[in-house]
């Protein structure tokens, strides 16, 4: 049994007494991502009591090493474990004070319990699995009812955190004080290299003096402030993080996960962090301005539901002056995301140790040179670079 196995069942224990399921038995099974999560070990685990439902669950705990949290400097489920323990609850009560249609409210997993002992940092929750949700193919590019969906949910998580603050501006403000995630610069100036060499010759001159401009320091850290207005984002909203089922009336319903990374900042972050980690130059050819105005629109119609103005709110001249603001960000989440989105599985990095070889290092792949030279040829033609 693996030390985050122990750690695990530690855990599992826990819950077990919790729901009170006395004489259970407890099954854990090592899950294997593919190469879609480097930082945790990830486990389906299965209580079961007499006379009780199986509680089916999935685990994660920590993996990283040390090192790498000093390089990093990011608390570990500190945010997951605030999201579901506070933020999640006063989102619910909204949702019920409203009268929010079940269809239209935000959809997670439940969580069941967390360990946040250092190096022992563990969250469980519901294993959605179960439930016929699925994890989308994270080498294709996302179909258009898919994104659609996906950016529904966003826009409805975004308009959530708003709605929170307009009510109850104090409360809000207190929680987003304990929200400390930064994205690490360094992580951008080291991936460099990697972007570089896998941009097309003609663009590569151009390509450097946008990197070198946008990476220094002032002009990095003006994407993440808000500019006309605030919300608690995700941070790392791409498929991987996301699941979906399709319900017996054909409906398609995304589950959010993974709140590791929340953060208060510009609503058009998570916008073009799934863009630019879901599509590919195709897409965004037939549907760049379409995903763009379908956020908007559904922003409005979810801040409606909540008795909010969007012209008092997020007008959309606000909107379209922060989109352009910002879009140059883009090209910098290409060249630090992509590279783990688009890795072959026998390549998928761990950062439990080594960080500079294994993390930063990262081999990436004939993909990753498609799927970035296919957001440079793009930013050429709106003219960013």
């Amino acid at each position: 049994m693996t030390d985050t196995e122990l750690i695990l069942r530690d855990v599992l224990n826990i819950i077990a007494a919790k729901e009170k399921y006395e004489y259970c038995d407890i099954k854990i099974k090592l899950s294997n991502t593919d190469g879609a999560n480097y930082s945790s070990d990830l486990y389906e685990a299965t209580i079961s009591a007499p006379k009780k439902p199986d509680l089916e669950l999935f685990g994660k705990v920590v993996i990283i090493a040390e090192d790498v949290r000093a390089a990093l400097n990011v608390p570990v489920f500190d945010a997951e474990h605030l999201f579901y323990t506070n933020l999640l609850n006063e989102y619910r009560f909204l949702e019920e004070k409203y009268n929010i249609p079940e269809r239209n409210r935000f959809l997670t997993a439940k969580s069941y319990g967390f360990d946040n002992g250092y190096l022992r940092e563990t969250v469980v929750m519901e294993n959605l699995s179960k439930k016929n949700f699925k994890c989308f193919n994270r080498f294709e590019s996302v179909t258009w009812e898919y994104a659609a969906e996906c950016i529904k949910q966003m826009a409805y998580l975004h308009v959530l955190s708003v709605t929170f603050g307009h009510y109850n501006s104090e409360k809000r403000d207190e929680i987003c004080k304990k929200i400390n995630f930064k994205f690490q610069k360094f992580m951008f100036d080291k991936m460099v290299e990697n972007a570089i060499a896998g941009a097309k010759k003609e663009y590569r001159e151009r390509f450097t003096a946008f990197l070198k401009e946008n990476l220094k320091t002032e002009n990095f850290e003006k994407f993440f402030k808000p500019i006309h207005l605030a919300v608690i984002a995700h941070g790392d909203f791409r498929p991987s993080n996301l699941m979906h089922r399709r319900l017996e009336d054909g409906t398609l319903e995304i589950a959010v996960l993974d709140f590791q990374t929340i953060q208060v900042c510009n609503p058009i972050l998570d916008l073009l962090y799934f863009i630019i980690n879901g599509t590919d130059e195709k897409f965004r050819q037939q549907h760049y301005q379409q995903l763009i105005e379908h956020y908007y629109s559904e922003f409005c119609t979810a801040l409606r539901r909540f008795s909010l103005d969007p012209d008092l709110i997020y007008p959309k001249q606000n909107f379209d002056n922060d989109l352009k603001e910002v879009l140059p960000f883009g090209l910098l989440v290409a060249i630090v995301s992509l590279p783990f989105v688009t890795v072959d599985v026998k390549n998928a990095p761990k950062i439990d140790s080594d960080f500079e070889t294994n993390f930063v290092g990262i081999k990436t792949s004939d993909l990753f040179a498609e799927r970035l030279n296919g957001v440079i040829g793009d930013y050429i033609k709106m003219g960013i670079l």
